[in-house]
């Protein structure tokens, strides 16, 4: 029993591990107001949050621009639904100094050209539509996450291969030195036994000399 109970524990977190992030309702500070938020938080480095935000909202026609740290969408329809179009305001922010992995996006939704900070009242209105966009945006978050780290693979195994190639064409350099060595020692070894003759030759030569001085 205690082992199943192990097993369905270890199941659980496994399920949990690989559950999609949700977003929540929440809050953000939008030029020193709260204003209501769609939150969610994403296993992934704020810079691939934040272009991975980009490119989807590219394709969905949307190009953003940056404004008072918002990234922001203007003039796009949450709901097919709706007969007005919103203005986004994404607030991307890395969770934590330790959790550089973790970033948290807060989105603030007005009505196209309404001044969010001047609002009377918090409106929670668009927050359903904002929830929805976020929890559509992950898949897509997850694939660019996926490119980018096969892309820095790509350039790692690019830098190891080129590393490798340099090795072996340091090989190829290394043994031709030491073919030109072994060629120039054995030539050595030659010379030496030549100049050996030549020296006995010369040891000879000098000996019958001062053989004929001590005959004399």
């Amino acid at each position: 029993m205690k082992q199943l109970s192990i097993l369905l524990a270890v199941l659980f977190l496994s399920f949990a591990g690989f559950a999609q992030p949700q977003a929540t309702e929440g809050t953000a500070e939008f030029q020193k107001t709260t204003q209501p938020a769609a939150v969610i938080e994403l296993p992934y480095a704020e810079n691939v949050v934040e272009k991975a935000i980009a490119d989807y909202m590219m394709k969905k026609g949307s190009k953003g621009n940056d404004s008072k740290g918002f990234k922001t969408f203007r003039g796009y329809k949450l709901r097919d639904s709706q007969d007005y179009t919103s203005d986004l305001y994404f607030k991307i922010d890395r969770k934590s100094r330790k959790e550089k992995d973790v970033t948290v996006v807060s989105l603030v939704v007005g009505k196209n050209g309404e001044d969010v900070k001047a609002r009377v009242a918090p409106d929670n209105s668009s927050l359903d539509g904002a929830k929805d966009l976020l929890n559509d945006m992950v898949p897509s978050i997850d694939a660019y996450n996926l490119e980018v780290q096969i892309q820095d693979q790509e350039d790692v195994l690019k830098k190891s291969q080129k590393k490798y190639d340099g090795l072996v064409d340091d090989q190829k350099d290394y043994e031709k030195k030491i073919k030109n060595l072994q060629d120039k020692l054995e030539e050595n070894k030659k010379d030496q036994e030549k100049q050996s003759d030549e020296v006995k030759k010369q040891q000879s030569i000098l000996d019958t000399l001062k053989g004929k001085r001590k005959g004399s």
